[in-house]
């Protein structure tokens, strides 16, 4: 959903999603094409094991439309249906709500959450750490 912001410029906000609109959301960058009522139907029962009613999806991809996250078109019979928002940008988006949200934006205090409360293993921690250190190399 585009907003303006106070100098005038289109800013995305993006609604959040409830869990059923977002494991749609999920199937529908999986598949990465243009999807149907019938693909989706099919993706979620293999993906989340979960069955619903073809209108019960209709009515889902008309609030995702409405938020902003889908567009479509109406091909033969069926409705097609295509994300405008990507993974990665919904991913950093909640990223960010969280960390400010739970975390007053400290991003120590978010890493420390996830390391002390998931307790990764020691591969793991290695793996976590090489991508550090290769971050912090990029810094210079």
């Amino acid at each position: 959903m585009i907003r303006e912001n106070q100098l005038g410029k289109g800013v995305m906000i993006m609604v959040e999603l409830t869990n059923t609109e977002e494991n749609i959301m999920k199937c529908l960058w999986s598949l990465n094409k243009d999807a149907t009522v019938a693909d989706l139907l099919s993706s979620l029962e293999e993906t989340f094991d979960k069955s619903y009613a073809r209108t019960t999806i209709s009515v889902f991809m008309s609030y995702l439309r409405d938020k902003g996250y889908v567009a479509y078109e109406k091909r033969s019979h069926a409705f097609v249906y295509h994300p405008l928002i990507s993974e990665e940008s919904y991913q950093k988006e909640m990223l960010k709500r969280h960390l400010e949200r739970y975390f007053n934006n400290s991003l120590p205090a978010f890493v420390e959450a996830i390391l002390v409360n998931l307790e990764p293993d020691e591969k793991t921690s290695d793996e976590i750490l090489r991508i550090m250190t290769d971050y912090r190399a990029k810094l210079g």
